[in-house]
Formats: structure tokens, C-alpha cells, sequence
């Protein structure tokens, strides 16, 4: 009946997933058979189902592996530390046919399997001197020299190794070798021996020829490697970066297209195949996988920015423009060390343009449906300018595509104001008189400006737009030389006339 127990106990082990749940029903089987045992074995077998599922609990762990310590030592002669007296070796042990009577109807590991697995624990709690030992007895020399190298034993691990190479030469210790002594020579010839078949030794040689920076190098023993193991997505990520270094666009997208095939959810993996398709000049390859590295990690501003980018190629203005909102939100909470970039110019331009021309396309056609989602884009545009005004010190660029976007929408208030605050922005930034592209646009504004103050036509108005002509055509002569001035000042000098011709009709 307890051999009956344990069976139920682990077939629900072996049919539900390993958490809490499943834990606490197998905790009442357990309680069932060390409650009322009569069975040496079936006890011990409980007793190790029940320390490994208290392996799981952190304030358990210490006790739970002492009981497998326990368990693993009563099947030896020899004096440990929960076997410390000869009386517990001699008479407290069941003779070998009671251990016997019942072990074919439970599942009761080897004692090397359980040391093993003892060893496994002790080295994840950090008792990794312990652990080596116990892989050590068990001939594990992979895991003796792993343990020996976190306690930071090299010496130890590489006299460990040494001594195996003097019994026999094998592809896996050469590899050990060389990743204790980092001298590559060793790692040739662990791929010697194995015939080009040790998938560590050619991973192994790839990270010293990539942190060498020996690209071309590294990538060819990494390939070597993943023909022998392609199931290695860390391995076929670093292929990738390399790829990108190169400039070997095709390599980097099969090695990333294969990480996301061995793992959906890496969403830097997503990103780099969104980038390299983006630098193919190949948008519509680019979103879907932009979409599935924002659903793993929406805090990258990288995949936005890359995003915004994509959609703009494809016209998804409504999209852009989310991607902007929330690129001036990583902004406005980031700290600035970040270097998150301000929005850039040519993409709210292209917004403003796509937005408004999708806008008189719906009009044209008088589709409803259309209209209205045009009218909620430009809605939504609007707030994206709101916002964008309200959150850090723009450059006259911004004022300028929002007065034309305002003008395009029929708002006249708000394109003044908007060519206003340009001029004044233009003003402020030093050294704006020294170059001949900004004098041009400030020309341009100030047209702009001249033509809203005669469209007003009142004397203030006159006046004032006269002050500011002749304040800015001042400040571009004083640099230049009288004797070859910008071609603008000729603009400035007829509007300037025009208004003081307009100025005396009032005087009369």
C-alpha cells in the first residue's frame, strides 16, 4: 500500500508542472507513508521525495539537503557527518535483503545518481569545495574542474586537469585546459582530437578570437560549432553582432531569425531582425518583428525610435505617432545619461505631410469612414504637437511645421502665434546671423510675418512689424561687410519701404 502511495505521489510529480500547487499535493502522499511506515526503503524513498521538494522552499533547502546526505551516506561503511559512530554503520542499518524485499515496486536512485545529484545542490548553494570532492569520488572531472574554478582553486582545477591529460588525452579536459590557461594552442587540439566534433572547444576559440577582436575569426569558429550544435540561441546571438559589425547583413539575419525561431520571447533578438530589414530599405519585413520585440520589452527606446522610422515608410501615421508619444515619455522619466534623442525634424515633418494628405484624400472621396479616421489622426497629431510643446525647448523648426499645420487646418490665431514664437526662438540662438542657411529662413519668416501684419493694417501693427525688420536686417549688416552683403538684406530693404509708404498715409 505505501509502494501504492508513492506511485500516486509521483504520478502527480510527473503529470503537472513543477510549483507550489503541485508540491502541496504531493505533500499528502508523503505525509501518508512517513506517518505509518513499515518499510525500510519505502521510508527512505519518501524521505527523499520530501527533501527534494524542500529544496524548492529557500528556508528549507539547508535542512533538505542534509537529509539527502543522510541518505546517500547510509548506503556506505564509511564514518561521515550524519554517520558518526560505527553503531550506525553496523547494527542502525537494515541488512541488504530488508533494503531489498520492496525495490522493484518504488523508484529509489542509485547512490552515485544521488551523489550527483547531492553534489549539484551543494554547488548551487555555493559549498563548491564539497561539491568537487563529491564529483571527484564520482569521476565527474567536468564539474570538478567547474567547481574548483568558482572557489577560485585554478591551481587545483588545472593540476586536476593536468593529471587526467597525463592518463589520456581527450578533446574535453584539452578544453578545460584552455579555458584555465586561455592559451587557444589547447583548444586546437581538443578540435584535433575530436576530428573538428567538440562543439566547446569551437565556441570556446570563437569568444577568445571576438574578445581579441578577430571578428572574421570568431565567426568562423562560432559556424563551426553550430554545425555541430545549432540549438544554441546565446551562441547564434553573438554570430549575429558580429554579422552587424561586418556588415554581413545576410549572416546576422539568419543567425537572429534563428534565435527567435529557439526563443520567441528574446525581444533584442526581435529588434536586431527589425534593424537589419530596416537597413535592407525593407520596412514592411521590419514591423512585424518590431511588434513582437515591443510585446517582450516595451522600455527599449531604441525599438521605438526604429518603429517610428518603419511606420512613417509604411504611412501607419497613427502609429507614428503613438511611437513619438512614447519617446517623449521615456524622455521626460529617463535619466538624461540615457541619450534618448529629441524627435527629429524630417519625421514630424513627414507625420504633418502623411496626416494631412490622408485627411484631403478622405475628403475627396466623401468615405465616411475615412473622414472620421482622418479627423481622429489630426486629433491626435494635434495633442502630439501640444505635447511636444510643453515638454523641453524646441528648435524654430517645430514652430514652423506647426504654423503650417494650423494654417492647413484653417486655425489663423495659431499661426501667428506660432510664427512668433519661431521668430523668437530664431532670435535667441546665437551665431544665427553668421550663417547663410538660417538667414535665408529667417527671411522667409519674416515675409511670413510681414505679410500677417499687413493683412492686420493698422498703424501698431505697421509699426511694430517695421521695428522688427529693421532690428533683424540690422543685426545681418553689423557682421557683414558693407561692400558684399547677403543678397536677403535687398528683401528686408523693400519691405521695410513698403511699410513706412503705408505708415505715411496715416501720417496724412
Amino acid at each position: 500500500d505505501q509502494s501504492i502511495l508513492l506511485a500516486l505521489c509521483l504520478d502527480v510529480k510527473n503529470d503537472n508542472p513543477m510549483d507550489g500547487l503541485t508540491g502541496e499535493q504531493m505533500g499528502g502522499y508523503l505525509a501518508r507513508v512517513l506517518n505509518q511506515h513499515d518499510d525500510w526503503m519505502v521510508y527512505a524513498t519518501a524521505l527523499l521525495e520530501r527533501a527534494w521538494l524542500e529544496c524548492e522552499r529557500t528556508h528549507g533547502r539547508e535542512r533538505a539537503i542534509l537529509q539527502i546526505q543522510a541518505l546517500a551516506d547510509q548506503h556506505s561503511n564509511r564514518l561521515t557527518l550524519t554517520q558518526s559512530t560505527f553503531k550506525s554503520v553496523e547494527d542502525d542499518s537494515a541488512p541488504a535483503q530488508e533494503r531489498l524485499r520492496n525495490i522493484h515496486g518504488i523508484v529509489y536512485p542509485p547512490r552515485w545518481d544521488m551523489l550527483r545529484d547531492l553534489a549539484e545542490r551543494y554547488a548551487k548553494i555555493g559549498i563548491v569545495t564539497s561539491a568537487a570532492e563529491m564529483f571527484e569520488e564520482l569521476e565527474l572531472w567536468d564539474e570538478v574542474v567547474e567547481c574548483y574554478r568558482i572557489a577560485g582553486k585554478e591551481s587545483k582545477a588545472e593540476e586536476v586537469v593536468r593529471k587526467r591529460l597525463a592518463e589520456k588525452e581527450t578533446p574535453r579536459m584539452y578544453a578545460a585546459l584552455g579555458d584555465l590557461s586561455g592559451d587557444p594552442r589547447y583548444f586546437e587540439r581538443s578540435i584535433e582530437l575530436s576530428r573538428g566534433r567538440f562543439y566547446d572547444a569551437h565556441v570556446a576559440l570563437g569568444k577568445f578570437y571576438f574578445e581579441k577582436g578577430e571578428l572574421r575569426k570568431a565567426l568562423k569558429h562560432f559556424l563551426d560549432g553550430l554545425e555541430i550544435k545549432p540549438l544554441m540561441p546565446n551562441v547564434w546571438f553573438r554570430v549575429g553582432t558580429i554579422g552587424m559589425q561586418l556588415r554581413e547583413w545576410d549572416t546576422a539575419l539568419r543567425a537572429f531569425s534563428e534565435v527567435v525561431q529557439q526563443e520567441p520571447e528574446e525581444g533584442d533578438a526581435w529588434a536586431n531582425v527589425a534593424a537589419i530589414h530596416m537597413h535592407n530599405k525593407n520596412p514592411a519585413e521590419a514591423y512585424p518583428a518590431l511588434l513582437e520585440s515591443l510585446k517582450q520589452n516595451r522600455n527599449n527606446w531604441r525599438v521605438w525610435a526604429t518603429k517610428l522610422y518603419a511606420c512613417i515608410d509604411l504611412k501607419k501615421y497613427d502609429e507614428a505617432i503613438q511611437a513619438c508619444n512614447q519617446l517623449l515619455d521615456m524622455k521626460a522619466r529617463r535619466n538624461a545619461a540615457e541619450g534618448i534623442p529629441p524627435l527629429e525634424e524630417r519625421c514630424i515633418r513627414a507625420i504633418i505631410g502623411g496626416v494631412l494628405r490622408n485627411y484631403d484624400t478622405a475628403r475627396v472621396s466623401k468615405d465616411e469612414a475615412c473622414i472620421s479616421s482622418s479627423k481622429r489622426s489630426l486629433l491626435r497629431l494635434r495633442e502630439l504637437l501640444d505635447k511636444m510643446e510643453s515638454s523641453s525647448k524646441l528648435e524654430p523648426w517645430f514652430y514652423e511645421v506647426s504654423a503650417y499645420f494650423n494654417g492647413q487646418m484653417g486655425w489663423q490665431e495659431d499661426v501667428f502665434n506660432d510664427l512668433m514664437k519661431e521668430y523668437r526662438a530664431m532670435q535667441s540662438a546665437p551665431g544665427w546671423e553668421a550663417d547663410p542657411y538660417r538667414i535665408h529662413k529667417m527671411t522667409l519668416l519674416m515675409k511670413d510675418i510681414f505679410q500677417w501684419y499687413l493683412k492686420d493694417g493698422s498703424k501698431e501693427s505697421l509699426t511694430k512689424c517695421k521695428f522688427m525688420l529693421s532690428g533683424v536686417a540690422k543685426k545681418i549688416r553689423n557682421y557683414f561687410d558693407p561692400s558684399d552683403p547677403p543678397k536677403e538684406l535687398a528683401d528686408f530693404d523693400a519691405m521695410i519701404e513698403k511699410l513706412n509708404e503705408l505708415l505715411m498715409v496715416f501720417k496724412k
